[in-house]
């Protein structure tokens, strides 16, 4: 199993564990919402779907995470997986990491990253981004982090071609 179908399916079924409220379905939709969350399900006309799930719970620690993410299938075979969480602290606090994953006939796109702010205002983190074109195979690696003395962001990246030389980069 893929691992855009290993994420719908966890998504959808840990939306129905956490839910103990009221379901909805319709021709090709299927929506369960519960007291901590939420899924909607849908199957398109040609083959396509897609899947949505989000969800919040109190923390033992009184902390508060949301967490979310969808997946999609167009009917041609590309697809697409997005996944955040963000947790709030009592002291003020927060973290959040997501990610997002897609690819089809045209390439593919892979990001990822993380942020956290202390109680005292000061951020920290960063995220990775690659991304291939299929037709040529040229790619490119980027990555963007918070300079921890300033708070600002600082980001580098280069291109390569198929071999994994480096190539300017396209405006």
């Amino acid at each position: 199993m893929k691992t855009s179908q290993k994420l719908i399916a966890g998504l959808f079924a840990s939306a129905l564990i956490m839910s103990a409220g009221a379901a909805e379905a319709r021709q090709g939709v299927v929506k369960v919402r519960g007291q901590q969350g939420a899924v909607t399900a849908a199957k398109g006309p040609n083959g396509g779907g897609a899947i949505r799930a989000r969800g919040a719970r109190q923390n033992t620690d009184g902390s508060v995470t949301r967490a979310s993410g969808s997946a999609y299938r167009t009917p041609n075979g590309g697809t697409s997986v997005r996944r955040s969480t963000r947790t709030v602290n009592p002291d003020g606090s927060v973290s959040r990491s997501g990610a997002y994953n897609a690819s089809g006939a045209r390439g593919s796109i892979d990001s990822s990253g993380s942020v956290y702010r202390d109680a005292n205002g000061n951020w920290t983190g960063g995220r990775s981004t690659s991304a291939t074109n299929a037709a040529t195979g040229n790619s490119y690696q980027g990555s963007t982090t918070i300079d921890p003395a300033t708070g600002k962001p600082v980001h580098s990246g280069a291109c390569y071609n198929s071999s994994g030389d480096e190539i300017a980069c396209p405006n």
